[in-house]
C-alpha cells in the first residue's frame, strides 16, 4: 500500500475527533479507516469499569451481534490468539501489533477461533492496538487482514500508528462523557454538570469558559491556575507542554500525536490529576459548540497512578509507545533478551529503542533512567 496523505489523514483524524461528541459515528470512522489502509475488518471496543458497561463497541466489514457473540463464545480463544493476558498487558498504548509477529506460528494455527471463524473468512492475520487500559476502562481496535490482499505491510502500520493516539484521546474523553452524544445546544450545560473540571481556551491558551468544578480548582490554584490570563499549573515543564499542546490543536490537530492525552500536574498533595486536550476548530460538529474557544481541557483523576510516569514520559520527552514500554521494563529489571522475548521483537530492535531512550532524556545509564522514573512517580 501507499503511504497515506497529509489531506487524508487529517480528514481521518478530524472525524475521530468529532465522535467525541457523538459516538455513533464510530462506525462510519471504522469504515473510512479499514477502506484507506486497505483492511477487511475494523472492530473497536471500549468497556467502562466503573458502570460495567460497554462504552463504544463499533464494527466495519463485519457484523457488530455476531462480532459481540463471537466475544462471548471465543473469549479465551481470542486472548490466547494474542499471547494470553499477561503478554497483552505488556504491549504498549496506541502501538499497533501485528498478531503474526508478536504469536507462534503455532498458536495461531491450532487456535480455535483462528480455524473456526476467522480462516473461513478468509482472514489469517491482524493488527492489534491497545487504546486504554486501567482501573476505570479498557479499550482495543483490531484490524483483519484478508488473505487475498497478502501480508500486513509497513505502509498500513504506520498509518494505525499515526491515527492511533487521536483515537486513544478520543475514546478517554468520551469516557467522560458517558460516552452519550453532545449536542451544540446542550453542551455548556453538559460540560457544566461533568464533576471533572473543564477549561475552554483559545489558541493561545486564555480562558473563554471554566464549568463550575474548574473554577473551584482556579480559586483554590490547585491544580490549575491562571497566568497573564493563560491556564497554566505550578510547574513550568507542565504549563510549557500544557500551553503548546494547546497552541498545536488550535493550529493543526494532526500533528498533537501522543502529547495531550493524559497530561500528569504535579501536586505537592492530593490525588494525582491529568489533563486530556481536545482540539474543537476543525470541524462543524466541535466548533459550533462554543465561540472562541480553540481547545477543551479537561481535569480529570488520573485513572492510575503507574500511568503517571507513563504519561509523563510521553508528554515531557515525546516518547513513542514502544520506547515508554522498553523504559518501564528496564526500570523494572528487565534484561534486553528477556524484554525481546516478552514484546515478541528483535534484541536489536530493544537496543535502537533503548539508545531513543536516552537520547531523549539525557541519560547515560539504565539507573538514570530508574531514578528518573521515581522523580516521575507522584505520591498517592
Amino acid at each position: 500500500m501507499q503511504q497515506i496523505s497529509v489531506e487524508r489523514l487529517s480528514s481521518l483524524i478530524g472525524t475521530i475527533y468529532d465522535c467525541v461528541i457523538t459516538p455513533e459515528r464510530w462506525t462510519g470512522v471504522l469504515e473510512d479507516i479499514r477502506a484507506e489502509l486497505g483492511f477487511a475488518t475494523a472492530v473497536l471496543s471500549a468497556y467502562s469499569l466503573t458502570n460495567m458497561r460497554v462504552g463504544v463497541n463499533a464494527a466495519s466489514g463485519t457484523d457488530v451481534v455476531q462480532m459481540t457473540q463471537n466475544g462471548v463464545e471465543y473469549a479465551a480463544d481470542i486472548v490466547e490468539l494474542w499471547g494470553g493476558v499477561e503478554r497483552i498487558q505488556q504491549y504498549p498504548l496506541g502501538e499497533p501489533i501485528v498478531q503474526s509477529q508478536a504469536v507462534p506460528r503455532d498458536v495461531i494455527f491450532g487456535n480455535r477461533y483462528y480455524l473456526e471463524w476467522a480462516l473461513p473468512k478468509g482472514l489469517f492475520d491482524a493488527v492489534g492496538v491497545g487504546l486504554v487500559r486501567d482501573r476505570t476502562m479498557i479499550g482495543n481496535a483490531i484490524f483483519s487482514q484478508h488473505q487475498s490482499v497478502g501480508a500486513i505491510d509497513d505502509a498500513q502500520v504506520t498509518g494505525l500508528r499515526l491515527l492511533a493516539p487521536h483515537i486513544r484521546r478520543a475514546v478517554t474523553i468520551s469516557n467522560l462523557f458517558d460516552m452519550k452524544t453532545v449536542e451544540a445546544a446542550t453542551f455548556a450545560a453538559t460540560v457544566e454538570a461533568l464533576t471533572v473540571g473543564v477549561v475552554l481556551a483559545d489558541e493561545n491558551s486564555k480562558i473563554v469558559h471554566t464549568n463550575a468544578a474548574a473554577t473551584a480548582m482556579l480559586a483554590a490554584g490547585d491544580p490549575i491556575v491562571v497566568r497573564q490570563g493563560r491556564i497554566a499549573v505550578q510547574s513550568a515543564a507542565t504549563t510549557s507542554t500544557l500551553q503548546s499542546a494547546v497552541a498545536q490543536a488550535a493550529k493543526d490537530e494532526a500533528v498533537l500525536g501522543q502529547k495531550g492525552i493524559g497530561i500528569p500536574i504535579p501536586r505537592p498533595s492530593g490525588d494525582p490529576l491529568v489533563i486530556h486536550v481536545l482540539p474543537l476548530r476543525r470541524s462543524q460538529v466541535r466548533s459550533g459548540l462554543i465561540q472562541r474557544a480553540a481547545a477543551a481541557l479537561f481535569v480529570a483523576p488520573a485513572s492510575a497512578a503507574p500511568q503517571l510516569p507513563h504519561d509523563a514520559l510521553t508528554q515531557l520527552y515525546d516518547l513513542t509507545p514502544a520506547e515508554v514500554r522498553i523504559f518501564e521494563l528496564i526500570c523494572d529489571g528487565q534484561t534486553k533478551t528477556a524484554i525481546s522475548e516478552l514484546l515478541g521483537i528483535a534484541v536489536s530492535t530493544v537496543k535502537t529503542h533503548l539508545l531513543h531512550v536516552f537520547d531523549k532524556t539525557g541519560c547515560r545509564r539504565q539507573i538514570d533512567l530508574v531514578r528518573l522514573a521515581q522523580s516521575l512517580t507522584f505520591p498517592v
